[in-house]
C-alpha cells in the first residue's frame, strides 16, 4: 500500500511540474524529465515517510511501562513491514487464513526460524490488531525497539521463571481486556537445524491461551530462514500455513501440556507441505 502511495504521489507531482513548467517538455526527446521527477518524487516521499517513522520512535519513552497497546503505532509498523517486504522482494504466500477467528482474540503459536517470522504474519494479518512476545534483546534494538515497546509488544526472560509468568499473565490479561491477540514462538530461539526439526516446546506460553480463554492459532511458516541470504537480489517466497485453530473450549479442557503436543503435532504435520506442488498450487499471495 505505502509503496503504490509513494509512486501514485510521485506520479501526480511530476505531471502537476510539468503542466506549472510547460517549458520542460516542449518534444519528445524531452519525455525523459517526467520519468526521472516521477522517480525523485517518489524516492522524496520514501525518504519522508522514513524520517517520519524515526521521529514518531523518538516520542517514545521505553522507561515507561505501556499499559495499553498504541494501534497508532501498531499499524504504522505493520505497514513498515509491509513496505519493507516489497522492497526486498519478500513475496508471502498463505493457505488456512480463512480458519483465523474473524471476531475477537486469539493466541498465534508458530515455529521460529527468523526474525520474518513474526513480520510475515503481521504482513499477512494486516487490519488485525496483533503483538508478539519476544526475547529482551530485540526492545534495546535502536528505532526498533520503541516502536516494539509502544505496540504492545512485551518481552519474556525464558531463563527467570517468575519474569517468565509475569509476561504470561500479563499477555493474558490483555487477551482478556482489550482487543489485541498476541504471537507467541513455544520453541523459545530461532531453530537452525537443517532438517528442520521443531525444538522443544515451552508448555508455559499455552497458559497464555487459557487463562484468557481464548483459541489458538497454529502456524508453520516456510522460508523466512532464506531471506538473508536471497533479498534484495533474488525474490524470495515465504509460505504462512496456518494449519488449525484450537477452539477455545479444547483449550479450557486440556492441561499446558497436552496443548503443546497437540500444537506440536499440528506443527510437525505440516513441514515440507510447500514442497509438494499439489499442496503448493493451494496457498495464495498473501502480500495483500
Amino acid at each position: 500500500m505505502l509503496l503504490e502511495l509513494f509512486l501514485t504521489l510521485g506520479a501526480l507531482c511530476s505531471v502537476l511540474t510539468v503542466f506549472l513548467n510547460a517549458t520542460l517538455v516542449t518534444s519528445l526527446a524531452d519525455l525523459w524529465i517526467p520519468v526521472v521527477l516521477w522517480i525523485a518524487y517518489s524516492i522524496a516521499f520514501f525518504l519522508l515517510y522514513a524520517l517520519f517513522f524515526i521521529v514518531l520512535s523518538l516520542f517514545v519513552d521505553k522507561s515507561k511501562p505501556q499499559q495499553k497497546p498504541n494501534r497508532f503505532y501498531l499499524g504504522v509498523f505493520v505497514e513498515t513491514i509491509a513496505l519493507y517486504f516489497r522492497l526486498a522482494r519478500i513475496e508471502i504466500r498463505t493457505r488456512g487464513k480463512e480458519k483465523v477467528p474473524a471476531n475477537g482474540n486469539f493466541l498465534l503459536v508458530s515455529n521460529h526460524l527468523s526474525d520474518h517470522d513474526f513480520m510475515s504474519m503481521l504482513t499477512t494479518l494486516r487490519g488485525k490488531s496483533i503483538a508478539f512476545v519476544s526475547k529482551p534483546e530485540n526492545f534495546d534494538k535502536p528505532i526498533i525497539g520503541r516502536m516494539l515497546h509502544k505496540s504492545g509488544f512485551l518481552a519474556i526472560n525464558r531463563q527467570e521463571a517468575r519474569e517468565a509468568l509475569t509476561t504470561i499473565r500479563e499477555v493474558a490479561g490483555r487477551m482478556k481486556t482489550m482487543p489485541i491477540s498476541y504471537g507467541v514462538f513455544p520453541e523459545g530461539t530461532r531453530n537452525r537445524e537443517s532438517n528442520k526439526v521443531l525444538l522443544p516446546f515451552h508448555e508455559g506460553v499455552f497458559l497464555m491461551a487459557k487463562k484468557a480463554g481464548v483459541p489458538i492459532v497454529v502456524v508453520r511458516v516456510t522460508g523466512t530462514d532464506a531471506v538473508k541470504k536471497r533479498s534484495p537480489w533474488r525474490k524470495t517466497r515465504v509460505y504462512v500455513d496456518f494449519v488449525e485453530v484450537i477452539d477455545a473450549e479444547t483449550v479450557r479442557k486440556l492441561r499446558s501440556h497436552e496443548l503443546s503436543e497437540l500444537a506440536r503435532e499440528r506443527m510437525e504435520a505440516a513441514e515440507g507441505l510447500p514442497e509438494i506442488p499439489e499442496i503448493r498450487r493451494t496457498f495464495k499471495y498473501g502480500n495483500l
